[in-house]
């Protein structure tokens, strides 16, 4: 009896002090320690702590800047309430956001302005000195009067040494009539292995990326592009899972004379327009630099000569599906169109193979064996690709 009165008393006064904590609790939420704080942040967004305790006192002012709260959480702008029309606009928001910020992405548009790469580095350097990541669209459309507004703010602004250094790539897409510049880490893209010099592909990183254009309007298609130009050179070109004519591919080529690589997803004839060799003879005079092409479907043998002599200069040849030929067809090919077109540069080629094994790479070998397509070769196999190397 006496040792349950003597546990039941110990149990009142272990609880008086609860109750106190609780009320304490209730009232004094500042009574809590810091690392409590870091664990209700780990259920919060960015945006959700700054608007919450940014404003409340000095001690948790403090804690948005606390290196531990860095490890814990990242800070991601998509939208916020405050409607950023102009720069400055922009830089009163960011006396908002705190130097810790390590990640940023931003989108917008209607406002040419947001285009002054130098005003974004400045911005960047004063504001985020420890941004890691920048993630950044501006959408450019037409205006009532089918143009766009007016840029003035220099050729390739967003190639410059800073952005290099930060590996922070510009590149621009196209769909129908809007035109999207974004700006992301630099990230491996098929030609990497080719531009052997890391500087150098920074540096010429940028690309256009075809999504959604009507292929019966060619003109509104090369005046987006001679839109593009005024902002920014282009070293890279995607058509993506658009079939391409011949005589557009032609015309872009041309008005992108600093291509270095080329991807298309297929190449179609021009049917009733029929293949103007004149716009191929002025072409090749030109003598694009393009070194490396890259087809998602080849489905017509001509294609291969056709962007051997368009790509005068190319080095390396890859195909994804390989349609209405096989291996031993497409090899000679190939090889007939560098012989044909004097072509001393091709020495790489790559295609894809589903079922890609050592015996594979053993036909290929026998093939050249006794056709002998080619002299002083290397032949390897990586995942599904069939690599073939020679002198």
């Amino acid at each position: 009896m006496n040792k349950f009165k003597r546990k039941l008393v110990f149990n009142e006064l272990l609880e008086e002090p609860t109750k106190k904590f609780r009320n304490q609790l209730i009232t004094c939420i500042e009574d809590l320690s810091n690392e409590i704080f870091y664990e209700i942040f780990d259920y919060l967004n960015g945006c959700e702590i700054v608007k919450t305790f940014s404003n409340l006192n000095f001690r948790f002012k403090q804690l948005l800047y606390s290196s531990s709260l860095l490890i814990k959480t990242h800070f991601y702008l998509f939208n916020y309430d405050k409607m950023i029309n102009t720069s400055n606009d922009l830089e009163i928001f960011s006396t908002e956001i705190y130097l810790n910020l390590k990640i940023l992405s931003i989108h917008c548009s209607d406002n040419i302005i947001f285009l002054d790469a130098y005003r974004w580095e400045k911005l960047i350097l004063h504001y985020y000195p420890q941004l890691e990541i920048f993630y950044f669209i501006y959408y450019d459309h037409m205006n009532n009067d089918n143009q766009y507004s007016t840029y003035s703010y220099g050729l390739n602004q967003f190639s410059s040494s800073f952005w290099i250094q930060h590996r922070w790539i510009f590149n621009v897409q196209i769909d129908n009539t809007d035109i999207k510049y974004m700006i992301y880490p630099y990230r491996n893209m098929w030609y990497n292995y080719i531009l052997e010099d890391k500087n150098i592909q920074y540096s010429t990183s940028t690309s256009l990326k075809l999504i959604s254009f009507n292929t019966l309007y060619d003109d509104m298609m090369i005046n987006n592009i001679k839109r593009i130009l005024v902002i920014t050179q282009v070293y890279h070109l995607n058509i993506h899972k658009i079939p391409t004519s011949i005589c557009l591919l032609i015309r872009m080529i041309n008005i992108l004379p600093d291509l270095l690589t080329l991807k298309i997803y297929s190449l179609l004839f021009d049917g009733d327009r029929g293949l103007n060799m004149e716009e191929f003879s002025i072409f090749c005079t030109k003598r694009s630099r393009i070194n490396a092409v890259y087809v998602e479907v080849l489905n017509n043998i001509h294609c291969v000569g056709i962007l051997i002599m368009v790509c005068h200069y190319i080095k390396h040849f890859q195909v994804k599906h390989i349609i209405n030929m096989n291996i031993q067809m497409f090899l000679q090919i190939i090889l007939k169109e560098i012989t044909h077109r004097n072509n001393h540069y091709l020495h790489s080629l790559c295609f894809h193979e589903t079922a890609a094994n050592y015996q594979t790479i053993e036909y290929l070998q026998e093939i050249n064996k006794y056709e002998q397509l080619l002299v002083d070769f290397t032949i390897k196999r990586i995942n599904n690709n069939i690599y073939l190397q020679w002198k």
